[in-house]
C-alpha cells in the first residue's frame, strides 16, 4: 500500500487542480444561472429548454466565462506540468541569453494567441446558439400559427356539419376528412367528430340526411390516410337504417358496440375485413342482414353479445382465412344463420355460449381446415338451442375441429351429411341429449377427441 502511495504522491496535485476546476465550472455555472435567472437543465430537459437556456445572458458574460474556463485549465495544465517535471527552479533573469528570451517571447504571443482564439470560438458558439434558438422560436411560432389555422378550420367544418341547409353538411363532411388528412396530430379527433354526426338521431323530417350519413361512412372507408395510418372509427350506439356498406375495405379497428342495424336490409356483401371489427352487443333487426361473399384475412370480427332478431343472417361463399369470427352469446330467435360455401382456412367460427331458438344453422358446402397445418374450428360449446336445425350438406371438414363441450341440443335435429372423407375431431364431453351427441358423432365420422393431427400415445 506504501508503495502505491509513493506511487502517487507526484500526482495528488494535478488530481487537485483537476477537481479545483470542476468546482470552479460549478460556481461559475451556478453565479450564471442565478443572475440570467435561468434553471439547470435537468436530465429529462427538452432541446428546446437547452436551446433557450444556452442562447440567454450577455454575449461579454459567455466571453469572460470561456476566458475564464480557458486560464484555469491553463494553469491547472501549467501546474500540472511543473508537478510533474519535479518542480524545477527557474533561472535567474541574468543567466537567460537572448535567444532564450526570444523564446520566451513566443510563447508569451502564443498565450496571447490562444487566448484570442478562445475569444473567437466563445463569440462564433454564442452566435451559433443564438441562430439556433432563433430558428427554434421561429419554428414553433409557425407550428402555433398551423395550429390555429388547423383550429379554425375544425371550427368551420364543425359548424357546417350542424347546418340546415343539405349541401352545407356535405360540405362539411368533406372538409373535416380533408383536415384530418392536414393534421395528423388531431386526426382521431376530426374522425370522432363524424362518428358522433352519425350517432345523433337522424330527423324524421329531413329526407336527405340518409345521403348526408351514406356519404360519412363512405368518406370514412375508402379515405386512404397518409402520415400516420387509419384512425379507429367507433360508432358505438348508432342507429343505422339501411346500411350499404357492400364491397368497403375495413381496415384499422371499427367498433359497432351496441349499435344497431335496421330497416330492410343490412348489407356488408362483398367487404374486405383486414383488421378488427366489433359488432359486441349491437341489435340486427334489418329483414336481411348481408356478409355474403366477404373476405377476412387475418382480421377478428366479434359478435360477442348481439341480438339476432331478422329474417336471415347471409355469411353464403364468404372467405375466411386465419380470421375468428365469434357469436358468443348471442341471442338468435327466428333467425336463419346460412353460411353455405364458406370456406374457414386455419379459421375459427365460435357459437359458445350462444342462446339459439327457432334457428336454421346451415353448413351446407362448407369447408373447414382445408389446409393441412391450419386446423379450422367450429365451436358450439355450452351453446343452449331449441328447435334449431344444423345442415351439414356436402359440407367437407379437413383438418377440422367441432366443439359441442357442455351444449344442450333440446328438440333440435341434424340435416344432410358431410361429403367425401372427414379428418375431424368431435368434442363432445357434456353435450346433451347424449342422442344429439352420438348421432353427431356419426353424421361427422368422428373418432377421436385429440387434435387433428396429433394422434394417441
Amino acid at each position: 500500500m506504501r508503495e502505491a502511495l509513493d506511487v502517487l504522491r507526484p500526482y495528488w496535485p494535478a488530481l487537485l487542480a483537476l477537481l479545483a476546476l470542476i468546482a470552479v465550472r460549478r460556481a461559475l455555472r451556478a453565479a450564471y444561472l442565478r443572475w440570467t435567472g435561468g434553471r439547470p437543465p435537468t436530465r429529462r430537459a427538452t432541446r428546446e429548454e437547452r436551446l433557450l437556456t444556452g442562447a440567454r445572458g450577455r454575449m461579454a458574460w459567455s466571453v469572460a466565462r470561456w476566458l475564464a474556463a480557458a486560464v484555469v485549465l491553463a494553469g491547472a495544465t501549467g501546474f500540472g506540468l511543473f508537478v510533474l517535471l519535479g518542480t524545477p527552479r527557474l533561472p535567474s533573469s541574468d543567466s537567460f541569453t537572448t535567444a532564450e528570451l526570444l523564446e520566451l517571447l513566443k510563447i508569451g504571443l502564443a498565450v496571447v494567441g490562444g487566448l484570442g482564439a478562445v475569444v473567437a470560438l466563445a463569440v462564433a458558439y454564442r452566435r451559433q446558439q443564438v441562430s439556433e434558438a432563433a430558428h427554434h422560436i421561429a419554428t414553433r411560432q409557425e407550428e402555433r400559427e398551423r395550429t390555429k389555422f388547423h383550429n379554425e378550420r375544425y371550427g368551420a367544418a364543425a359548424e357546417q356539419l350542424g347546418h340546415e341547409r343539405f349541401a352545407v353538411r356535405l360540405a362539411g363532411v368533406h372538409a373535416m376528412i380533408s383536415l384530418a388528412d392536414d393534421w395528423p396530430a388531431q386526426r382521431q379527433i376530426c374522425v370522432d367528430v363524424l362518428c358522433a354526426y352519425l350517432r345523433t338521431p337522424v330527423p324524421e323530417d329531413d329526407p336527405n340526411e340518409a345521403e348526408v350519413r351514406q356519404v360519412v361512412l363512405t368518406a370514412l372507408l375508402e379515405h386512404e390516410w397518409p402520415n400516420g395510418g387509419a384512425p379507429t372509427v367507433d360508432l358505438r350506439n348508432a342507429r343505422l337504417v339501411d346500411l350499404d356498406m357492400a364491397n368497403r375495405v375495413f381496415k384499422g379497428t371499427f367498433i359497432f358496440d351496441n349499435a344497431r342495424f335496421g330497416g330492410a336490409r343490412t348489407s356488408f356483401e362483398g367487404a374486405e375485413f383486414l383488421g378488427r371489427t366489433s359488432f359486441r352487443g349491437a341489435e340486427f333487426t334489418a329483414h336481411r342482414t348481408v356478409f355474403s361473399a366477404a373476405s377476412a384475412v387475418r382480421a377478428d370480427l366479434d359478435f360477442t353479445g348481439a341480438t339476432f332478431a331478422g329474417g336471415s343472417v347471409d355469411f353464403t361463399h364468404a372467405r375466411l382465412s386465419e380470421a375468428s369470427v365469434h357469436f358468443e352469446r348471442v341471442r338468435v330467435d327466428g333467425t336463419a344463420f346460412d353460411f353455405r360455401g364458406t370456406e374457414l382456412s386455419g379459421s375459427t367460427l365460435s357459437f359458445r355460449r350462444a342462446h339459439l331458438r327457432d334457428t336454421a344453422l346451415s353448413l351446407a358446402h362448407v369447408i373447414l381446415g382445408r389446409r393441412l397445418g391450419r386446423v379450422g374450428v367450429l365451436r358450439l360449446s355450452e351453446v343452449d338451442a331449441e328447435r334449431t336445425a344444423i345442415d351439414f350438406e356436402s359440407c367437407r371438414l379437413v383438418n377440422a375441429v367441432v366443439e359441442v363441450r357442455e351444449a344442450r341440443f333440446a328438440d333440435c335435429r341434424l340435416e344432410h351429411f358431410p361429403t367425401g372423407e372427414q379428418v375431424v375431431v368431435l368434442r363432445d364431453e357434456g353435450a346433451e341429449p347424449a342422442e344429439f351427441a352420438a348421432e353427431l358423432r356419426a353424421v361427422l365420422g368422428a373418432g377421436d377427441r385429440e387434435a387433428p393431427g396429433t394422434g394417441r400415445a
